[in-house]
């Protein structure tokens, strides 16, 4: 009778000690506040103050994200203040935020949440690279269907300076209980690759949307501007000409 009161007690404490979905979104939107009045861009920078409000928003992520409820959760609040972006099953989902540590290069973080084919909830992160700076955020999830299951088109966005900006999409797959953030699921002329990305001056946009990726889920393709160099923009004028990829079944191929 003893050798149960240990396990039952452990698993009580466990679940008064699990925070609800709508508890966490409170405590990161508290770490998206510290962040912000740490951060460069609020005229009082602290760099420790900064980074212990960053890395306690991704470890908080990276541990509850593992909760089947969390990535169900829709995140009515947090949505106002990082982007959220989530697969149309559900079952992929990133969370990105401006980590305020940048410039003119805004330096943004990311954490993947994914359910794999049994059921179970992972997080994922890129491991930091000081040599690279300047990450992107997510902010669409496209979708298609395949033989060997999902293929996701995550759009991604970032921001080298005021007159440059840049955007790609990304192939991912749940290969198991893995995430494969570089799945070569587009075919290029130049081969199978896992993305496409151009930079563009936003200026150039003018009054139209900046959300140059678009997706035809009926006819399984995505679309994206033509960006040009010109004399009056010389980092990319996004014209009003398109090209155009389609799912074949296997690949993405351009079709326009």
């Amino acid at each position: 009778m003893k050798s149960l009161i240990l396990p039952i007690i452990l698993a009580l404490s466990i679940s008064i000690a699990a925070q609800s979905p709508a508890a966490i979104e409170r405590s990161l939107l508290g770490y998206l506040d510290a962040v912000s009045k740490s951060g460069t861009y609020s005229g009082e920078y602290d760099e420790n103050k900064n980074t212990k409000a960053n890395n306690a928003l991704q470890q908080t992520l990276e541990r509850e994200g593992k909760r089947l409820d969390v990535l169900q959760y829709a995140f009515p609040k947090l949505k106002d203040q990082m982007y959220v972006a989530t697969s149309k099953d559900g079952k992929l989902r990133i969370y990105s935020w401006d980590s305020e540590t940048g410039g003119t290069m805004h330096d943004f973080a990311c954490v993947y949440q994914y359910q794999d084919s049994g059921g179970g909830v992972h997080t994922w992160s890129e491991p930091e690279n000081e040599d690279e700076g300047g990450g992107g955020y997510y902010t669409q999830v496209f979708q298609v269907n395949a033989k060997t299951g999902p293929i996701y088109l995550a759009n991604s966005n970032f921001i080298a300076q005021g007159t440059i900006h840049g955007q790609s999409i990304e192939g991912v797959r749940i290969n198991g209980d893995k995430l494969d953030v570089k799945a070569k699921v587009i075919r290029t002329a130049s081969g199978l690759t896992n993305t496409i990305d151009f930079v563009y001056d936003p200026s150039s946009l003018g009054n139209r949307s900046e959300r140059l990726f678009s997706f035809d889920a009926a006819k399984q393709q995505f679309t994206f501007p033509i960006v040009v160099e010109d004399k009056t923009f010389e980092n990319g004028r996004v014209t009003n000409r398109f090209i155009t990829y389609r799912f074949n079944g296997e690949y993405f191929v351009k079709v326009s």
